[in-house]
Parts: C-alpha cells; structure tokens; sequence
C-alpha cells in the first residue's frame, strides 16, 4: 500500500523537533564542524537515508509483536463459537467455515515466524506491512462469513450468540491492530458489514434493529480504533523525537567536550610559546595576553583585559613620535599587519619589537577581533647594530673607519656646495709609534692609540669626524664653515696635545705627529682629492722635520 497523508504528517511532525532546536548563530560558529555530521548521525538513527518513516516500522513492527496472542485466540473462539453452532449447523459447514479459519490463521502465523527470523530491514517494512493487511482482510472474510453461514434463521439466541462472537473479535481486533488503522479496518468492515446486512435482511423489527445496532457499534469501533492509533502514533513519534534529542544533547556533548580540549590545548601552546601574544575583540578591547605578553608590557592579564591596547602599551617609531599598534591596524583594515617599533617596558627599559598581526574572522566573514604576536628584536637589533657599527668603525678605538670617513667627507662637500662654505680636513700620522710599539709591546702599543684617539676627540668640536685609518694615520674632518687660520690652529692643538707623555700601565712614553691639511674646495673637489692631498702635505711635513 502507498503512504497515507497520515505517514506524510508523522514525517513532517517527526522532522518537526529537529528544527525546534537547531542551534544559534554562535553555536553554528563553535561547532559548525559537528552540526552535519549530527544531522547524518539523526537520519541514521531512524533508518537509512530514504528509508520509511521509523514511526511507521515501529507500526509494523507492533503488529506482529501482537500476532501470537491474537492468532491462539482467534482458534480458541472460532472452535467455540463452531461448538455452540452445532445444534443447528450442519456438520459439514462448520467443518468448511473452521477449517477456513485454521487455513489462514496458519497462513499468517507463518508469516509473522518469517518476519521475526528476518533481518529488521527498514526498506521492508512496507512489505511485512501488506502481508498483513492482507492476512488481516482474509481473517476478517472468514469472521463475516461466520454471520452468515453460522448463523440460524430458526433460534434468535445462537443468532445473538453469533452477533455476541463477532463484536468481540471486532472489539478485541482494534486493541492488536490500532497501529495501523488500515489493518484494523481491513478486519472490521468484512467481519461486521455481512452481520448487519444479515439482520437487516430479516423481517422482525427486533433483527433489523440488530442490524442497525450492528452498524453503529462498527461506526464506534472505527472511532475508537481511530483515536487509538493516533495515541498509539503519537506515543510512539514522541518516542523517537526523545530518542533523537537525547542522541543530539549527546552529540553536542561529545562535541563541545572535544572543544574544550582543543580550547585547552591551544591556551597551553600559546601560553608556552616564547612571544607575546595579544588578544583583541571586535570593539578594539584586549580579551587574553600570554604571559610572555605580560612580561613584556609589565602588565597582568587582568590589568589589561577590557582595555584598549594604547592605554595597556606604547609603541614608537624611529624618530620618537608614538604610533598605532599593527593589532589596531589590523581591526581597522581588516588585513593582516607587519611593524617594528620601540616599546617601554618596565622602569623604561627599552625594547624593539617585530609585531604581526591578524584580523579574526568568523565562518560569515564577520571581524570578530585580532590577535597579534609581539616578536622581542632588542637582541637582535643590538647585534645588528654592533656589526653595522663594525662595518664602519675601527674596532680598537671605536673611530669611523676609512668607509664611514669618505661618507661623512661627501656629505660635508654635499652641504658645503648647497651653502658656499669651505672645510678642512686634517692627515694625522704619528711619528716614532714604531719604537713604542717595539720596545713597550703591542698591548701598549694599543694602549697608546687609544689614547691618541681620546687626545684627538678632545681637541675637536663634537661635529667633527676624527676616524682612523688603519695603523697609525688618523684623519680629523672639521665640519662646518672652517678658515685656513683655523685649520692651522686646530692643527698646532693637536701637536701640542700628542707630545704629551702617555701613561702606559707602568711605563710611559713621548711621541710626536705630523699633520698634513686640505681645504675644499681649494685642494680637492671630491674625497679621495681632499685625502690625498692631506696625505701628501702630511709626508711633506714629516719629510720636512725630518731634515731638520
């Protein structure tokens, strides 16, 4: 048989809690993962995809759980009611009439042994179901054909007796088979219409009175048999929503508690990561920082939360000026963010920090926050200092080398055009340095150049470059507006300043210098011409006083 409108509204009705309890926007985004899986797992549960209702197997299923005791009962009352008919039905048709009822009853009792050692296949529900009604609509002829074969024309009371039978078949018939409401009027009409229609055949009032009693007890019969299957469909639909609900609440049970393990481990890898690490929500409000994050800002997790990142940390650029945080960048654009700034920690102390920073959207795409790692460059940047330090200054005295000396040289020339002014540039080379670093050693030696360099500084401004050529030649570049006459006397200063005893550990020595000078733009257009020059007047000089 086909599905009735009744199936199609218990499909519907069954679907029903489903939706009434589909989760929020919120628990779609925390567990949106598990969501189909479990909409999967519900299908399964009543059945495979495309499977019948499981409210209508359960149906079938109750009809033949029910069979047995209806079967054995059907043969105890048949052979007594045959018993009773006796007296005034021929042997032969009762014969016939019993006979029949053992046929089919046996027919159906094989086939609920089929079904109970069959495999509860949901697919053949709708089979099993039709052999029922079959069976059902056969025992039913056969219960009719009882008030019409077994029934006396010549005695009322075995016609009472027969009417007596068959009401309660019928009345019995309704409490095995309101499951399925076509079963149970695939019984009833055939057992109940020939009785009626038997006593209304007849010619007394009083059996067309039974006729008519007949037909009003079916009419209550099929109303009661009505409102017995709906409870029984509706017990059985709250049954399975129960069942499923109870199958969802523990789904999103195992579901959530797989969450918070995840939660669990992913805040004990970020709180164990040497970064810090910063939280923010959609309205710029720090949520979570690690504690890497907490030593860095000098500030505690609940300090911070509920505050926007500026009132919890500065950051600045190179030039001192303060500025926004990539994390605060990043909530605005919506994308992803790179910055190195300088940040004050605890009692000012200086920290340069590499910041990247991520927006955080949900499964809609809506910003929901950012989260930012805060990278600590100090060392690195020291170090990164010390070898551009290195590339350009004299390890020994810490001068600018001959590279930084050429740089600095061109600037000066740069600005010197652009304002018409002159400088000098002074070629310092020591004399007798040889012997002290022969007789007294290399330590003192070295000792002895850093302090020609100290010497150096202090007969300069502090805008001038002195730097260190290598060995014992220095270079001293007087920046800014300078005459020949200051040269000249910048140069008598330092001569004076070198021949000074050096204090060197215990022992202590004299030496001298020469000193070659050049004036841009007079002696030279570029740095290498004002050097050389320098350096040429210097071993001029030294030439000269060794003449002397």
């Amino acid at each position: 048989m086909g599905v009735t409108n009744d199936e199609r509204c218990d499909r519907s009705a069954l679907r029903q809690p489903a939706r009434a309890y589909a989760p929020d926007p919120l628990c779609d985004r925390l567990h949106g993962p598990f969501i189909s899986t479990a909409h999967v797992d519900m299908r399964r549960t009543s059945g495979e995809i495309g499977d019948p209702n499981p409210v209508f197997v359960e149906q079938v299923a109750l009809l033949y759980q029910n069979a047995p005791l209806a079967y054995t009962t059907t043969l105890i009352n048949g052979a007594i009611l045959a018993y009773v008919q006796s007296e005034h039905i021929p042997l032969v048709v009762l014969l016939a009439w019993y006979g029949s009822l053992i046929v089919v009853t046996a027919g159906r009792a094989v086939v609920a042994w089929r079904h109970a050692s069959a495999s509860h296949n949901p697919t053949r529900a709708p089979f099993w179901n039709l052999l029922y009604l079959l069976g059902a609509g056969a025992a039913g002829c056969v219960w009719g054909a009882a008030g019409l074969v077994l029934f006396p024309l010549d005695s009322i009371a075995h016609q009472v007796f027969v009417a007596f039978v068959l009401a309660g078949m019928a009345a019995g018939g309704i409490t095995v088979l309101a499951s399925r409401i076509e079963a149970c009027m695939a019984f009833l009409l055939p057992a109940l219409l020939p009785l009626a229609i038997q006593y209304l055949t007849l010619h007394t009032a009083l059996q067309r009175a039974m006729g008519v009693m007949t037909l009003i007890f079916l009419a209550a019969l099929t109303i009661s048999a009505w409102n017995f299957h709906r409870a029984i469909r509706t017990s059985l639909r709250l049954r399975f929503d129960k069942q499923e609900l109870e199958a969802e609440i523990a789904r999103r049970l195992r579901a959530e508690e797989r969450l918070f393990h995840e939660k669990d481990r992913l805040q004990t890898t970020v709180r164990s990561i040497g970064e810090g690490v910063v939280l923010i929500d959609a309205d710029g409000r720090i949520e979570d920082l690690n504690p890497a994050a907490e030593r860095l800002f000098d500030r505690c997790r609940q300090d911070a939360a509920g505050r926007p990142p500026h009132e919890v940390f500065a950051c600045f650029d190179d030039q001192g000026w303060r500025s926004p945080t990539a994390l605060e960048d990043a909530l605005k654009s919506a994308t992803p963010q790179k910055k190195r700034s300088v940040l004050y920690g605890k009692d000012k102390v200086k920290y340069v920090i590499e910041e990247l920073a991520t927006p955080l959207l949900d499964r809609h795409d809506r910003l929901v926050g950012a989260v930012s790692v805060f990278r600590d460059m100090t060392e690195q940047h020291r170090l990164t200092e010390q070898l551009i330090h290195a590339a350009d200054h004299d390890v020994l005295t810490g001068l600018p080398n001959r590279n930084r000396l050429k740089e600095r040289t061109r600037q000066a020339i740069a600005r010197a055009q652009r304002k018409q002014e002159t400088f000098g540039l002074l070629f310092v080379d020591l004399d007798d340095f040889k012997i002290v670093n022969d007789t007294l050693g290399h330590a003192s030696g070295d000792a002895l150049l850093v302090d020609v360099a100290k010497r150096l500084t202090d007969c300069v401004r502090a805008e001038d470059t002195i730097a260190r050529l290598g060995g014992d030649e220095f270079v001293v570049l007087l920046d800014g507006p300078t005459q020949k006459t200051e040269i000249e006397a910048i140069a008598r200063k330092i001569l004076i300043r070198l021949r000074e005893p050096f204090q060197l550990e215990t022992q202590s020595a004299t030496i001298s210098a020469s000193i070659g000078t050049s004036l841009y733009p007079d002696d030279g257009h570029d740095a290498e011409s004002l050097l050389g020059s320098a350096d040429a007047a210097m071993y001029r000089a030294k030439h000269g006083r060794n003449k002397k």
